[in-house]
């Protein structure tokens, strides 16, 4: 008795001491919503987004070569540098975009640790972007769960090039 008694009093320590309180459950990602369309109305049959220098294989951002008006893709912002830049290769054709933006480390929790957050400042591009509107300058970790229709930024490409 003295023996099950022992055991059932570990065994209660043990499963007491698993606890969940040390987990993090917010998220530290931070990326900026993107959407791409073509001027004109003209559907995106193929969209590529590779880093700038970045031509290794698994460096692809995106590879999405299904058939739409719009296409609406998360990028990550680079840790390293006060810009980004994002080589765009939309049905078949490639252009660039750099974006500038000021990077803010903000504490999430103890357990989570901190997380980056950006405020666009600025941007340029190659002559087969139309225009980019820049809709929401804070990226943070809450960019991702934007409504349908809401990002951070809108990519036209121009119509008579793609």
């Amino acid at each position: 008795m003295r023996y099950y008694l022992i055991v059932i009093s570990l065994l209660a320590i043990v499963l007491g001491s698993c606890t969940n309180g040390n987990r993090c459950y917010d998220s530290v990602d931070t990326l900026m919503v993107s959407s791409f369309s073509i001027n004109g109305f003209k559907s995106i049959d193929s969209l590529i987004v590779t880093g700038v220098n970045r031509t290794d294989t698994g460096d692809t951002l995106v590879n999405d070569r299904t058939a739409t008006l719009t296409k609406r893709y998360p990028l990550p912002l680079s840790l390293f540098a006060d810009s980004t830049g994002f080589i765009l290769n939309a049905n078949g054709v490639k252009d660039t975009l750099y974006i500038r933006h000021k990077m803010i480390i903000t504490f999430v929790s103890e357990f989570c640790g901190f997380a980056p957050n950006y405020v666009i400042s600025g941007l340029r591009h190659t002559a087969g972007i139309d225009s980019v509107k820049i809709t929401d300058r804070r990226v943070n970790t809450l960019s991702t769960a934007k409504a349908t229709n809401d990002q951070n930024i809108s990519i036209y490409f121009s119509a008579a090039a793609h």
